[in-house]
């Protein structure tokens, strides 16, 4: 499962850090160019 301040790989930003999660629902995560919401699950993330 994810956690706050966890690295993660997905398939179109790249590497990024996870800032905040929302319950399991989603995540912000910085990818270099400002957070991004990422919908959880999400297939095209892993945690590395």
């Amino acid at each position: 499962m994810y956690e706050v301040g966890a690295r993660v790989s997905h398939d179109t930003y790249g590497m990024g850090t996870i800032v905040s999660l929302q319950g399991t629902t989603s995540a912000q995560v910085d990818f270099g160019d400002g957070p991004k919401h990422i919908p959880l699950p999400c297939s095209k993330m892993s945690a590395l």
